[in-house]
């Protein structure tokens, strides 16, 4: 047992105990954080399946898409702030038990097999080389800024992903003091999806200086139709409970 669970949710309660019921299938005593990101209270069910569990009320939750009328595509600067905080609760967690990765669970991500972690996995995620550029004025000022050299550019690290628990722990005041100072200024001038956790959690890795990863376990059910007859354990936007 490697790895654990960190897992955002608001008031899809069908599709939050789906993915509860379908992981725990698999692994019934990893560490798993579930967060009402001030949503429902879920307190029954991680008492049944024995999850640590956090009400919220801040409310991180992204409900801004194209067209806003304040131009935010994704997070605020404060939203995300206060999602890397709950991000480090659920890492001290994870690693409290002896764990050394956690994987983004969603309303969305479906488990169908046991899942088994790289060790070597610093930010893994899904595989968009084409599709999901990100601004290269962006990878251009963070190379510059923290002396790194990001291997990919592109994004990807949404749902299903794994990132290493320790290494985000390590780093969380760099990390914090990155997205604090420079956020609003980054999606303004460089990439406008930068509030979406897919971008803005990748990017964080690159900072410290680590590597994006593709996920082998993993796939999306537009790009795997037949994803049940499938060797994937995680599947990202599996919708069928919404």
């Amino acid at each position: 047992m490697n790895f654990g669970c960190i897992h955002i949710t608001w008031k899809h309660k069908k599709a939050t105990e789906h993915t509860v019921k379908e992981f725990r299938k698999y692994h019934p005593n990893n560490p798993y954080t579930l967060i009402s990101d001030r949503g429902f209270d879920y307190s029954e069910l991680s008492n049944y399946y024995d999850l640590n569990y956090i009400h919220s009320y801040l409310n991180c939750h992204p409900l801004r898409l194209h067209g806003h009328p304040h131009g935010i595509y994704g997070s605020s600067k404060l939203e995300v702030l206060g999602w890397i905080h709950y991000f480090r609760e659920a890492c001290k967690h994870v690693v409290k038990r002896g764990c050394s990765h956690i994987i983004l669970m969603e309303d969305d991500v479906l488990t169908q097999g046991e899942v088994i972690i790289n060790p070597e996995w610093e930010c893994a995620g899904h595989y968009y080389p084409e599709d999901n550029k990100l601004n290269p004025k962006l990878l251009e000022w963070i190379s510059k800024k923290y002396d790194i050299v990001p291997n990919v550019d592109w994004y990807g690290a949404g749902g299903g992903s794994v990132f290493n628990a320790k290494t985000f722990l390590d780093n969380y005041h760099k990390i914090y003091d990155f997205f604090d100072d420079d956020f609003d200024m980054i999606l303004e001038n460089m990439e406008y999806q930068f509030g979406w956790c897919d971008v803005f959690m990748q990017v964080a890795y690159f900072i410290c200086g680590k590597k994006y990863s593709v996920n082998t376990i993993l796939t999306e059910t537009h790009l795997t139709p037949d994803f049940k007859n499938s060797s994937y354990s995680l599947v990202h936007k599996y919708k069928e409970y919404y």
